[in-house]
């Protein structure tokens, strides 16, 4: 096999985080580069492209500025090629859209020769003689068989909609995820009585959509999460400190049983509300009263859902649980949106490599502390080390980060260089 044939990385996904990978390796002219996508086109969360829905970070946190601010692929060079930049200065606002987000990284793939959409991943084999992956997919419209080699794979393929077991065989155009809410919006309109199940920033982003495109006095609302208020995400200085990688590194040092009970102490560091979109949801609640319109709305904590069954008329009905009172209590709706985030699943087809990566005793990816999952350093994972390196693995501003570690660890020098000292404060015990 002649080494020109050969890429040096073939990423499998592209999505915010592999994006950035390609865009961070684009002026690397020793690297050889290929990634791999089965949708047709680049679109991230298009289901809930709401207008007016932000991020919830910086426009710093592009896909490479915290790696590389000198990059053709900046948001700012975006804004410069648009002719938006110096209306960006006035307008004087540190966040941007989702959408604005969504067509910065379309912009961005336009110009990176590396992407290959429609290409979707069956398997990835290991030739030992030649000490390369063959990694094997089809066409997804046409089932045409395409087959590239690579020294080294990572993988974005990003999480999935992740719902309640007895709720799954029943999702369809009543009972959908918040992923799919914007293909049943139109529908949604003329729903008599919705409920939206979750307390993140999906579901208060859903919940305002719906009370300012609704309003409708015959139109209910409900709004409930089994957590113990709608908490807004904590936004101090102190605390954007832990998304850097100091505190990865203390947490990548705790003990395995330490790690999950961190992390559910963290909810408002990364599963909270953006507190500017609590306020405007009680601003439209209370303008609507001042206007005389009292739109029927329910919104409670402390209550989880437990399971759900046809009504008798064309709705669902709903059963909950009031965890505080210890009490079930019913609620009907006819169309029920289950804000209830994502989960990582292990990709089907890494099977034919399992034998060269690493798995924890729970049955999860082993990760290094450079986002490896075998002990050569030659297949990488994005987005999936939670468990091992923190709350901060889908943070968008970490990803130019993890993309120079792996870049570093591949390259075998420093081409991207990473700050350490990072944070006024200190994690952990003082070094003896």
């Amino acid at each position: 096999m002649e080494e020109h044939n050969i890429y040096d990385i073939a990423g499998i996904g592209i999505g915010p985080f592999n994006l950035g990978l390609a865009a961070l390796c684009a002026p690397i002219q020793s690297l050889k580069t290929i990634f791999l996508e089965a949708q047709p086109e680049f679109n991230w969360h298009s289901g809930m492209l709401l207008p007016g829905s932000t991020l919830q970070v910086s426009y710093l946190a592009d896909l490479v500025t915290l790696a590389d601010p000198c990059s053709p692929f900046t948001y700012l060079n975006f804004l410069r090629k648009q002719g938006r930049l110096l209306q960006f200065g006035i307008h004087e606002n540190n966040v941007i859209t989702r959408r604005e987000y969504n067509r910065y990284c379309r912009w961005v793939c336009d110009q990176l020769s590396s992407l290959q959409f429609n290409w979707r991943v069956m398997d990835v084999g290991y030739e030992e003689d030649g000490q390369y992956y063959l990694i094997t997919g089809v066409h997804p419209l046409t089932g045409a068989f395409r087959s590239i080699r690579a020294r080294h794979v990572v993988i974005g393929v990003g999480t999935q909609p992740c719902v309640p077991g007895f709720a799954e065989p029943l999702l369809g155009d009543q009972i959908l995820h918040s992923s799919q809410y914007l293909k049943h919006q139109a529908a949604l309109s003329h729903s008599k009585k919705i409920a939206v199940i979750g307390s993140g920033q999906s579901a208060a982003e859903i919940f305002y959509d719906l009370l300012q495109n609704g309003g409708a006095a015959d139109q209910h609302l409900c709004w409930m999460t089994r957590s113990p208020r709608f908490y807004a995400m904590e936004h101090t200085k102190l605390s954007f400190e832990m998304a850097t990688p100091a505190y990865i590194n203390h947490f990548y040092r705790l003990s395995e049983t330490r790690k999950p009970v961190t992390i559910q102490q963290q909810d408002t560091l990364y599963k909270g509300i953006n507190y500017q979109l609590i306020n405007a949801i009680y601003d439209r609640l209370y303008e609507l009263m001042t206007e005389g319109i009292t739109v029927p709305v329910t919104l409670m904590t402390n209550v989880a859902l437990t399971e759900m069954h046809p009504s008798k008329t064309k709705g669902w009905m709903l059963r909950f649980y009031h965890e505080e009172q210890e009490q079930s209590f019913e609620l009907e709706a006819e169309h029920i949106i289950l804000a209830t985030g994502y989960k990582t699943t292990m990709p089907s087809f890494l099977k034919s490599i399992q034998h060269l990566i690493r798995y924890d005793v729970q049955g999860d990816f082993g990760i290094t502390r450079k986002y490896a999952i075998d002990e050569k350093h030659t297949v990488f994972v994005q987005n999936a080390e939670m468990h091992t390196h923190g709350f901060t693995a889908p943070e968008l501003g970490l990803g130019p980060y993890r993309n120079a570690v792996i870049i570093n660890t591949i390259l075998g020098t420093t081409r991207y260089p990473v700050d350490e000292q990072t944070v006024f404060q200190q994690f952990g015990v003082p070094l003896q």
